[in-house]
């Protein structure tokens, strides 16, 4: 029934004027990369999000969401097996679902984040494949013959190679840290300025002929002997 379901589910969301849905096929046991493209000046600064459609008409269950630091965005975060990083300046979310199981099989939603409401920026539709090793037999191996009438379902695999850390993102971590140094370098060369200034200025008065019984002999007159 489930697959029923999902196809039931899909072919509301095409209809109702919705983002469009992309199939995306893992096999268990191997991990399946999902790349949403978007905008990165109209979602600029956004905390993104991977949420989960449980049902038709229900809420999207969000899974895992990147850090609340948006310059850190770029940092892969982990919820259980699955993990996102977002590539603010190239315009990509990247979540990645590690270890597929047949429960991990559903439509999902790449998220933009604006306060407490969402705009949504892919909807996309998993699909776990049995690996074929378990149910090869070499003597009786079945080949589906190609067929000319059946509609072809555009479907996506996954992506075996991973990509940690963006290179626009290791520019911005790069200038973040530079910066970082910089204003702490700052602060410490102005705090030791005004140190050795308050140390200097007594020792300033007390050098310049400066004579304090002087001072006193003038104020109270001579001394008779």
């Amino acid at each position: 029934m489930e697959p029923l379901w999902l196809l039931i589910l899909l072919f509301v969301t095409e209809s109702g004027g919705a983002p469009n849905t992309t199939v995306l096929q893992g096999v268990v046991g191997q991990s399946l990369q999902v790349s949403c493209p978007y905008d990165s000046t109209k979602h600029w600064g956004r905390r993104k999000a991977w949420c989960r459609q449980l049902d038709q008409e229900g809420p999207c269950q969000r899974v895992v969401s990147t850090h609340s630091l948006w310059l850190l965005a770029f940092l892969k975060k982990w919820n259980g097996s699955t993990a996102i990083t977002d590539d603010a300046l190239g315009g990509t979310l990247t979540i990645t679902l590690r270890n597929l199981q047949d429960h991990d099989a559903g439509l999902y939603q790449c998220q933009s984040l604006r306060g407490r409401e969402a705009d949504t920026l892919r909807k996309v539709l998993v699909e776990v494949l049995a690996d074929p090793q378990d149910h090869q037999d070499t003597e009786d191996l079945w080949v589906p013959e190609e067929s000319g009438s059946s509609e072809a379902v555009p479907v996506e695999h996954s992506i075996s190679r991973e990509t940690p850390f963006p290179p626009t993102s290791v520019l911005l971590l790069l200038a973040f840290i530079f910066l970082s140094k910089l204003l702490t370098a700052g602060a410490l060369w102005v705090a030791a300025w005004r140190w050795q200034k308050l140390r200097s200025f007594p020792a300033s008065g007390l050098g310049c002929g400066y004579d304090p019984g002087h001072q006193l002999q003038t104020l109270t007159g001579p001394t008779d002997t």
